[in-house]
């Protein structure tokens, strides 16, 4: 924020300075005269740090041309920002692929400038000649690269030659990138925040002494329209739910989990129909967008291969890829693994790149995509259609997707499912207990790239787009331990008598159930209830643990609660006068289901078998009633 407010400051010194000089700006050459205008400023993200600002124009009348073979007078054009520019340095530092055109060549008609560091000598076509010839019939140079500067991008010898009375010249500034991340956020009252530009010119020193400068109308102009550009969600498979709940997350360590059960949508959605793009205008491929002053919804601005691919023009304007939308799962407990979908649910391999829905994975966040595209990822397996694991290290792993297909005249959203295999292992803690969690958002993020250097011009080494990581963590798995719940509604060990607990634990049984096997706490309500006891040892499958309320609670009366991690629990008590000679008699301890009120929601196997209906809560084991 310090540096943003540093970039205000130095943007308002220079409009006090320039408003000062109203002597400078009226020693004009020839009598030129430039209005400046914003070309469609867009709407850029919040979160971007390299979003391409709306082309600047300078369009210029008045003077008297050069005289014919005559060197033309030349001037600095500079462009300042009131935040960093962040265009992409080529070739020579401080070069960039921002880039000043001269009357609007075509694609065929571009002369590059072989110096842009000192500028480049053109000469006068004369007066009389056809408007723009000199400059668009390849007689002189018309395409100069900028030299970035913190907040500004500035072209230094650029021929002003006049286009005479009756004609006009046409300046263009277009490439320009900008930390959007460093301006304001839209307010309470819903206003975007801007990014302005300011645009000075002021005699450059060419050939024979000779200086050109010229005035500007409305030098200050708007450039793009900063608001947040994405909001991302979990839906349940099983709920149907936006956010998920908890049951749609849940897994029981003793049941486990298996491919063919999708947890959950991953859903990205965009907040203006803009936010997406793809990486040109032919999707995940490579293809020139050489029309200037055409909107193309890409991630790469104007990008003329043909006549800009050599020297320091190699690459002006070509993003490395298109929109990245990454999900970061964190936390995996030990045993879980977790797959996603290859594509999105909407996604066509024939979908048109401008009006589809269609994002594909790809190998890591930063891999510049080639010529035809980036490399598909490989499916792992073909349940659910198309699923790829994410590697897990450290209980980390990512999958990240690339749009090839969006479209700017709609709000989309992108979804992909994700599934979770766990074995089912409790005897050695596997699946581990915990809950993982996944962070959602634009990628790249540091520390793929520092935060110093996102915010500012760099090379090709640092990738374009790039994003500030925004993203908060959303539960996306949660490894529950597997409970029993028992009551025994009566215990006493009062007045002469006294009751036998036993607690069987029979997950071993005919029907091919996994041996479980683990502790049982109890909990005692009532007169003189001393403080909870745990079993020694863990209760083995096919085993009883028995015993009795004088050892465990001395003079006590009232009722218990065993809980046990396993299921399949059975209780059985048995109350008698001390050596069972006058009064005797015994129940089944009561089962009862885990609760969805206690600090949690009940989850898909507790409540409606399954389909997660509220208030529909059965135990993940046996239910008695006696």
């Amino acid at each position: 924020m310090a540096d943003f407010r540093r970039c205000i400051l130095a943007f308002a010194v220079v409009a006090l300075l320039l408003g000062l000089l109203p002597t400078a700006n009226a020693q004009v050459t020839n009598g030129v005269s430039c209005t400046a205008n914003a070309a469609v400023p867009p709407t850029l993200r919040a979160e971007g740090l390299t979003e391409l600002v709306g082309d600047i124009v300078l369009n210029c009348t008045g003077g008297t041309s050069t005289p014919l073979g005559q060197i033309i007078p030349q001037a600095n054009i500079q462009v300042f920002l009131n935040t960093q520019v962040t265009s992409r340095l080529i070739g020579t530092s401080p070069l960039s692929e921002a880039l000043l055109t001269v009357d609007e060549p075509t694609a065929t008609q571009v002369v590059p400038c072989p110096n842009s560091i000192t500028g480049c000598t053109d000469t006068g076509a004369g007066p009389g000649a056809p408007n723009q010839t000199e400059f668009k019939n390849g007689v002189n140079v018309n395409t100069f690269q900028g030299q970035v500067a913190g907040n500004s991008v500035f072209f230094v010898g650029i021929p002003i030659d006049p286009p005479g009375t009756t004609g006009n010249r046409i300046y263009r500034i277009t490439n320009v990138r900008a930390n959007a991340n460093a301006v304001s956020a839209p307010g309470a009252n819903g206003i975007p925040g801007q990014i302005l530009a300011l645009i000075s010119a002021t005699p450059a020193t060419g050939p024979g002494g000779l200086t050109s400068t010229f005035s500007i109308n409305n030098p200050q102009v708007v450039v793009g329209f900063v608001q947040s550009s994405l909001v991302t969600s979990i839906t349940g498979t099983v709920s149907g739910k936006t956010p998920a709940i908890a049951s749609d997350i849940a897994v029981l360590q003793c049941v486990g989990s298996t491919t063919g059960h999708s947890f959950g949508s991953l859903n990205y959605t965009e907040l203006f129909p803009t936010a997406f793009k793809t990486h040109t205008v032919l999707g995940s491929g490579i293809t020139a967008q050489n029309t200037l002053g055409l909107v193309y919804n890409s991630e790469s601005g104007y990008y003329n291969p043909t006549a800009l691919g050599s020297g320091n023009y190699i690459g002006e304007g070509l993003a490395d890829f298109g929109t990245r939308l990454r999900a970061v799962f964190n936390n995996v407990p030990n045993g879980v693994s977790v797959f996603v979908t290859v594509n999105n649910t909407a996604f066509s391999s024939t979908a048109n790149p401008l009006t589809g829905t269609s994002a594909s994975l790809v190998a890591s966040e930063a891999t510049v995509d080639g010529t035809t595209g980036f490399t598909p990822v490989t499916a792992t397996t073909t349940t659910g259609g198309g699923i790829w694991q994410v590697p897990i290290a450290n209980g980390s792993g990512e999958a990240v997707w690339e749009v090839i297909a969006a479209n700017p005249l709609a709000n989309q959203t992108y979804t992909f499912a994700y599934y979770v295999t766990a074995t089912a292992s409790p005897a050695t803690n596997s699946p581990a207990i915990g809950t993982a969690t996944v962070n959602m958002w634009y990628a790249p993020t540091p520390p793929t790239f520092t935060a110093a250097a996102g915010g500012t011009a760099q090379n090709s080494s640092v990738p374009i787009p790039r994003f500030v990581d925004a993203s908060t963590a959303t539960n996306a798995i949660a490894v529950t331990i597997c409970r029993t719940n028992l009551l025994y509604p009566y215990v006493t060990s009062q007045a002469g008598f006294d009751t036998g607990l036993a607690i069987s634990n029979t997950s071993t049984d005919p029907f091919g159930t996994a041996a479980q096997a683990g502790p049982c706490t109890l909990y005692f309500y009532g007169t003189n209830a001393p403080a909870s006891f745990t079993t020694p040892s863990a209760v083995a499958s096919g085993t009883t643990y028995a015993n009795l309320a004088t050892t465990l609670a001395p003079n006590f009366t009232g009722y218990v609660i065993a809980l046990c991690n396993f299921q399949y629990a059975h209780g059985f008590a048995f109350i008698s006068d001390v050596g069972a000679r006058n009064l005797a008699m015994g129940y089944l301890a009561l089962i009862i289901p885990d609760p969805a009120s206690v600090g949690r929601q009940a989850a898909a196997f507790e409540c409606g078998q399954g389909t997660g209906v509220p208030g529909a809560c059965d135990n993940s084991g046996e239910e008695l009633s006696n």
